[in-house]
């Protein structure tokens, strides 16, 4: 079975306070965009077998995907092995949920390829004890996440929306936002406010203050006059930028480029509702 796990952004991410269990409280309004990872998920005979088009992950055999299937085959006592077959596309690293989003992908296609009867709302448990994030991509529809994120309210946006994605090479540890922002907690800068959200994203001060090309091309989004608004997604370190039509994209994309070198990760994207 073949499956498109899709990449997400965070249109805003509150933190909340600190939970009793050391994680933050956090209310995100998260969204499915048309970039993803390609999966292909097979039953074999017996065995846990994973291959990656990214050198650097082709012999993680303990990562989330492999994780995923781990658990559904006990949860569930099944015996077969499966196969897993990663074309890798997100960024890795980057606040765009890749790796859980295959996690989530290989829940949904072995309970298509077992014929488990399981519900969403179980396979989202499941996928809440592989990691925060997991459980959104069961449901694939933008949604309210709150909890450490864990906990989904699906969500209907008025507005369609559209843009550009950059990301600068490098990684921003989750872990290591979190504990800087801990040291000096405060909002993030709010940005404008659409039909169902304003941008906000409190993590973006701690990266910010560590990586100065994040709020360079956050603030090089901001002054173009295609560009409605620009934020940081998740923990960084991907910065995406709104704009009016997807027609505004490719000027965009080619006028970042050469601003900010040819070689960078960059695609045009739109928000799946």
């Amino acid at each position: 079975m073949k499956q498109f796990a899709p990449a997400k952004i965070n249109l805003y991410l509150h933190i909340l306070g600190r939970r009793a269990d050391g994680f933050h409280e956090l209310e995100t309004l998260m969204a499915p965009i048309s970039l993803g990872d390609t999966l292909d998920i097979e039953l074999i005979a017996s065995g846990l077998e994973f291959a990656c088009s990214d050198p650097a992950l082709a012999d993680a055999q303990d990562n989330l995907a492999t994780r995923a299937a781990r658990l559904f085959l006990e949860e569930f006592k099944l015996t077969t092995g499966v196969r897993i077959r990663l074309e890798k596309v997100v960024p890795v690293g980057a606040g765009l949920g890749g790796g859980s989003s295959d996690a989530a992908a290989v829940l949904l296609a072995l309970r298509d390829l077992t014929g488990i009867d399981c519900s969403d709302a179980k396979l989202a448990e499941l996928a809440a004890r592989l990691g925060s994030d997991i459980p959104f991509f069961i449901y694939r529809t933008p949604a309210v996440c709150r909890g450490r994120g864990e906990i989904i309210e699906p969500a209907r946006l008025k507005e369609k929306h559209q843009g550009l994605l950059v990301h600068p090479g490098f990684g921003v540890s989750t872990p290591w936002a979190y504990k800087t922002y801990a040291q000096k907690p405060g909002p993030g800068a709010p940005g404008r406010a659409f039909a169902d959200f304003t941008l906000r994203n409190d993590l973006e001060p701690p990266a910010f203050t560590k990586y100065p090309w994040l709020p360079a091309a956050k603030g090089w989004f901001q002054k173009q006059p295609e560009v409605l608004d620009s934020l940081m997604s998740g923990s960084g370190s991907s910065i995406f930028a709104l704009t009016e039509s997807s027609e505004a994209v490719g000027g965009l994309r080619a006028h970042f480029l050469a601003e900010f070198g040819g070689t960078l990760f960059s695609t045009p994207f739109s928000v799946v509702i």
